[in-house]
């Protein structure tokens, strides 16, 4: 296993198992941590673990305790430790150049599917082009494209360290072969990856519109959570940690049915109608806590200030959090006692862990030590008065300075001649005590400086605008006597905090356990303040594969549902495939290549294929099924009025496709990919072929669109056909199209061939069996409407049954497109739908034209020629033309007006 975390925790990990020989990579975990360190350890069970000379310091540390290294001295105590071996090795092995490179000559896949070659220009004999079996040669953008359809090149971090399995020379191919590659999700862990949350906008970040306000990495980037579903929830959280956890919650959705019922049992009693008084006391000390890692760091360097340094209140420094901490920890005990539900693990965890009297101890300490008003004031940690006599005595000796100063500038008034000009004696921390006279401009010095012939010799040490500084023996004595007042004051404060810090990191352990109690609380509290906001339902975990919504509203795409008066609910009905009994089953099923019996759960279809007008609706009715899915594995209540889901452990989208611009595999100098929309869908859906189980939610929308219409609909046909015939162990899936009706071709010889496109449907392509529904949303159709825009009225209502058309036409008008625009459209349509020629038709004359030719052959045949002669003539005359317009110079004629010369060109 080869593991390593970057920026804001993000933890990539690939490992290799030799018993399979297979690669397997683990998407980058975001906001992973040491946590999830220890959680793949557990899950692979490595023999060996290799990690970079980089590696973050807290995960070198959490590894050596776990391990032992290769080359440990220690060997006796072996037996001791943990069963893995340790292994450092130089930063340069995990480069990403590296593992690309490695990855590029991996010759994996070439056993099966069709024989390919494929480079690009000026790299088809380059030496990164790839000696394939066969005597093929594929290019490095042709292999990686090949290997997009198993992994996620996007995985940055999981894609470096897969380059430390990867064997570098013949030997090591040949003791560590690599024969496929794979992508796996963590075991009780729903697979969801960056394609998903972005189509889905499950999680959608917004970079601030100020370029000098965005910051320059991703973890000071100064973006913001945008319209998203996580956002929707992001701001009802009001702690740090617990903003932290529910990311963590919507990054990793859960297959642990127990977890996922603990949280959606605290959503049900926070939900009471009894107990919102109290839920919103909890939400109030919320407020006030935060996240207490961060101030035990800054206790261990000893920076007590916090912000209050800059400016910024000394209640959110490092003794204002903790004494609001304490403070706010007793609220919250109390709180959740008067709910009383001792069985919601949460309530047992605050029970269990928040130790009222050390809380209260501590709150005390810092409310009897810290003078906050005083702090805030001087900008520093100060200490209250009573708490040190030496302190005490110290300040009550600076708070007489004054009368002190002044009675010493007046003794030495009297002992000094009557026109030696001091004005005060002041006292400077750091410098002492200081005798001040006026500066005389002239010289830049001081008016008077002491008696020249005497030994008390008066010391320069610095002059403003109209005063200068001295020292004198007098105040070289006092210096010695009182000493440094101000800074004696501020070590003893220093000394008295360090001792509380002291005294508060023994509790260490307890504040910052019970701050990530408070992260996870505050995290379901802002589950059910969303429940309560949108209105939203508890949803029914079962291990049956079944979706089944009643009543799914959308809660997502740009907040849909609260920008619109009302929206029309829809009831949605999936069963995946049952699995099967034995290894004879499947194999049975495979070679009859015959669909198994479908069981009485399973007569309900397990693909839904949509064919839906535009405009109308079903896209948003697909993601709102697949976020209701994804919203149950969260914790989360659902917009529905009833939803029964099945564990599904993986949700794969062909939705949304990424343009080439944002999208690229290979994002550096030396090799830059280029890659069109459809070639991006092919990755997605290959991947979603791939990784797909019975358990799994596949929806794809418009697959087949960006290429010719009769490729893109046999691609669709088979893409469908695959998925429901793997029998038992097909998936559940959402598909749509808007292809309809017919596309003629044209062949050498002229005739006319017609390719149902879809017809998919009537044509047999996709037949209707056990297993496949069909459906679409319900239109009103209105055709002896005046315009065209008034011909139908989207009902927004799922029906299950094909769309007869798309109505693009009417859409268009609807949008504003030109009538003429529009008629023409549909006359072209009506053509194609009655088998005639369009190439044909579109090349026939206007009207116009053909009026003014019949008018050239009537005026021919009045003047004596016959109709053949008129013909000929006018062949002349529009060859005289043509050679006209050829000949005439625009750019040695551009003085004359165009128009004239056009005139010209076109005279008969």
């Amino acid at each position: 296993m080869a593991v390593d975390i970057k920026t804001r925790d993000t933890v990539g990990c690939a490992y290799y198992v030799a018993r399979e020989e297979k690669l397997y990579f683990i998407e980058d975990i975001k906001l992973g941590g040491m946590d999830m360190v220890a959680t793949l350890k557990e899950y692979i069970q490595p023999t060996v673990v290799l990690v970079s000379t980089r590696i973050d310091e807290n995960a070198d540390s959490h590894l050596n305790v776990a391990g032992h290294h290769r080359h440990a001295t220690d060997a006796g105590n072996d037996q001791f430790r943990s069963s893995f071996l340790l292994e450092v090795r130089p930063s340069a092995d995990f480069g990403y150049e590296a593992a690309k490179s490695k990855l590029i000559n991996l010759r994996i896949g070439s056993d099966f599917g069709p024989r390919i070659s494929c480079s690009t220009p000026g790299e088809a004999y380059a030496p990164q082009s790839v000696q394939q079996q066969d005597g093929e040669v594929n290019g490095a953008h042709a292999q990686l494209l090949r290997l997009s359809a198993w992994i996620d090149v996007e995985s940055r971090i999981t894609r470096r360290k897969a380059a430390a399995f990867l064997p570098g020379d013949d030997d090591a191919l040949a003791a560590f072969r690599i024969v496929s590659v794979e992508m796996v999700s963590l075991t009780d862990t729903m697979f969801i990856n960056a394609d998903t949350l972005s189509a889905l906008q499950i999680i959608q970040a917004e970079t601030h519109p100020a370029s000098h306000n965005q910051g320059p990495s991703q973890g000071s980037s100064g973006s913001k959570e945008g319209l998203s579903l996580y956002g929707l929830f992001h701001h009802l959280a009001r702690t740090p940690q617990g903003r932290y956890r529910l990311r963590q919650q919507f990054l990793r959705p859960t297959l642990d049915v127990g977890i996922i019922n603990e949280r959606l049992d605290c959503v049900s009693v926070f939900l009471r109608p009894e107990n919102q008084a109290t839920v919103d006391t909890i939400c109030k000390s919320m407020k006030h806590v935060q996240n207490m890692r961060t101030v035990v760091i800054h206790l261990r360097k000893g920076v007590s200030s916090g912000s209050a340094a800059q400016g910024g209140s000394i209640r959110r420094g490092v003794w204002g959090s903790l004494s609001q901490f304490s403070f706010s920890l007793l609220k919250i005990q109390g709180a959740i006692r008067e709910i009383g539900s001792h069985r919601l693990a949460i309530a047992r965890k605050v029970m269990a862990n928040f130790d009222v009297q050390a809380f209260g101890r501590i709150g005390r300490m810092i409310e009897e030590i810290i003078d906050f008003p005083a702090s805030a004031e001087a900008r520093r940690t100060v200490v209250k008065a009573s708490v040190d006599s030496e302190l005490d005595a110290m300040r009550h000796q600076y708070d007489a300075m004054d009368s002190l100063l002044s009675e010493v500038a007046r003794d030495l008034r009297v002992r000094m001649p009557s026109d030696a000009p001091i004005d005060n004696v002041i006292y400077f921390p750091q410098l002492g005590y200081l005798i001040v006279v006026p500066l005389d401009p002239s010289t830049g010095r001081g008016a008077y400086e002491g008696d020249v012939d005497s030994e008390n010799v008066w010391i320069y040490m610095f002059s403003t605008e109209d005063k200068a500084y001295y020292k004198s023996d007098e105040m070289r004595e006092m210096d010695d006597h009182f000493g440094d007042l101000y800074g004696m004051i501020c070590d003893k404060e220093i000394e008295i905090v360090h001792n509380l810090a002291q005294r508060m990191m023994e509790h260490e352990t307890l504040i910052t356990d019970c701050s990530d109690i408070c992260g996870q609380l505050d995290s379901l509290l802002a589950l059910a303040e969303g429940a309560r906001k949108y209105n939203l339902t508890r949803p029914t975990l079962v291990e049956d594969n079944i979706i089944e919504i009643k009543g799914g509203r959308s809660l997502q795409h740009c907040l849909q549902e609260l920008t619109v008066g009302s929206y029309v609910a829809n009831d949605t009905l999936l069963v995946g495939g049952q699995g099967y009994h034995s290894d004879e089953d499947r194999a049975y099923e495979e070679a009859s290549r015959r669909p198994s019996p479908v069981t009485d759960q399973g007569s309900e279809p397990s693909m839904l294929r949509t064919s839906d007008v535009e405009a109308g609706s079903v896209d948003s009715w697909r993601a709102q099924v697949a976020l209701i899915v994804f919203m149950a594995h969260v914790g989360s209540f659902v917009p529905a009025e009833s939803a029964e889901i099945g564990l599904t452990d993986k949700i794969l989208t062909r939705i949304a496709t990424r343009e080439t611009v944002s999208k690229s595999p290979i994002p550096d100098e030396g090799l830059v990919q280029i890659q069109s929309a459809f070639m991006i869908d092919l990755q997605q859906v290959s991947m979603a072929l791939r990784m797909a189980t019975r358990r799994s939610l596949v929806v794809i929308d418009e697959f087949g669109k960006g290429t010719e219409s009769g490729d893109g609909a046999g691609l669709a046909c088979g893409v469908y056909e695959y998925l429901v015939g793997l029998g038992e162990a097909r998936p559940k899936v959402l598909g749509a199209t808007h292809f309809h009706g017919t596309t003629n071709f044209h062949g050498d010889a002229g005739q006319s061939l017609t390719l149902a496109v879809t017809e998919i449907f009537e044509n047999g392509f996709l037949p209707a069996r056990a297993g496949l529904g069909f459906a679409h949303m319900e239109i009103y159709v209105e055709i002896d409407a005046n315009s065209v825009e008034d011909q139908i009225t989207y009902l927004y209502n799922l029906r299950r049954g094909c769309s007869a058309a798309s109505f693009g036409t009417v859409c268009a008008a609807m949008n504003g497109i030109d009538a003429a625009i529009v008629r023409r459209a549909e006359n072209l349509i009506l053509m194609e739908a009655q088998g005639e020629d369009l190439v044909a038709a579109c090349s026939r004359m206007g009207d116009e034209e053909t009026a003014e030719l019949q008018e050239a052959v009537r005026f021919e045949i009045k003047c004596g020629g016959g109709l053949e002669e008129a013909r000929e003539v006018l062949t002349f005359q529009k060859e005289m033309i043509a050679r006209r317009f050829l000949e005439t110079d625009f750019a040695n004629e551009a003085h004359q007006n165009c128009r004239t010369l056009l005139d010209h060109a076109l005279q008969i």
